[in-house]
């Protein structure tokens, strides 16, 4: 008798440790994910940028990792401005995983919030000396300081600087005044210091864009200076939530912003809706869409 109870609870045992098993089976069990019909890829003869809001990568580990390199190497851009990264570790083992490219990663405070850039070095030149942290002093404002970094697009000749933005979330009109005040910074900064050079802010801005007055939009000394700034992606921000970076709101928070320098250089701005190729997608990557500016 006690030798059946003995097998009966070997075998629930069993049976528990492979249910267990079964609920840890990494999401991607059929292969690599063809995310040729969600993605615009960059060509040769563009300047291809991204900015991708990650969600503390790698939010699945390895599968995580092994799924987002398979997914920049369908977009084949050129340098993609990374917020979320949880780890230099980790950012150097994405880094590994991707043949011809580099990247440049900060670390804001050790916790899953750092911002990064990848670049493939066929197509940019990084001048690493200029690779700065700014606004560290205004925690207000700017609770993770932008990263700036300064590239030429080698098939091109585009010479741009690239700044990497986290603004503050949440609603609340502490949080939008934060965002309006580092917006107002932003805008203070690149008129000052670099009032010829093609700039382009981007990143997670976590607010709307296409508010029409200063009260209801916090990036408004920007969208009010139509002479010096423009938001790519204004047109997709006014357009049909079914394009919006962040669909599980759903809005519109990641942007991209030139300096007039680059207006003439416009060919694409667009949403990558990888999620439509992926179905574990909101799982495995991140919450938030890739924005794809492409300068011609």
């Amino acid at each position: 008798m006690k030798r059946a109870l003995y097998r009966i609870l070997i075998l629930l045992l069993s049976i528990s440790i492979l249910m267990v098993s079964c609920r840890k089976k990494p999401a991607n069990s059929n292969g690599p994910i063809d995310f040729s019909e969600c993605v615009i890829s960059g060509s040769i003869n563009t300047f291809d940028i991204v900015t991708y809001n990650i969600e503390e990568y790698p939010k699945y580990g390895d599968e995580t990792a092994e799924v987002v390199a398979e997914l920049i190497k369908e977009m084949n851009v050129d340098i993609i401005a990374l917020q979320e990264i949880s780890s230099e570790a980790e950012f150097d083992k994405l880094v590994d995983r991707l043949i011809g490219w580099e990247g440049e990663y900060y670390p804001i405070d050790n916790s899953v919030w750092n911002l990064a850039y990848l670049y493939k070095l066929s197509e940019i030149s990084l001048n690493e000396a200029e690779s700065k942290v700014i606004f560290e002093d205004d925690y207000w404002s700017f609770p993770r300081p932008p990263f700036e970094v300064h590239v030429t697009h080698i098939p091109t000749g585009i010479d741009a600087i690239l700044i990497n933005n986290h603004l503050k979330c949440c609603e609340g009109a502490e949080n939008e005044e934060r965002r309006r005040s580092a917006t107002d910074s932003l805008h203070k900064y690149i008129s000052n210091n670099y009032p010829d050079d093609p700039v382009i802010i981007l990143g997670d801005l976590n607010d709307d864009i296409n508010g029409t007055t200063l009260e209801t939009n916090v990036f408004w000394s920007l969208v009010n200076d139509p002479d010096n700034f423009m938001f790519t992606d204004m047109g997709i921000a006014r357009g049909s939530v079914a394009w919006w970076s962040y669909p599980s709101w759903p809005s519109h928070i990641d942007h991209i912003c030139i300096t007039n320098e680059l207006y003439t250089n416009i060919d694409t701005t667009i949403v990558h809706r990888v999620d439509q190729c992926y179905k574990n997608y909101q799982d495995v990557i991140s919450d938030h869409r890739p924005v794809y500016l492409r300068l011609k």
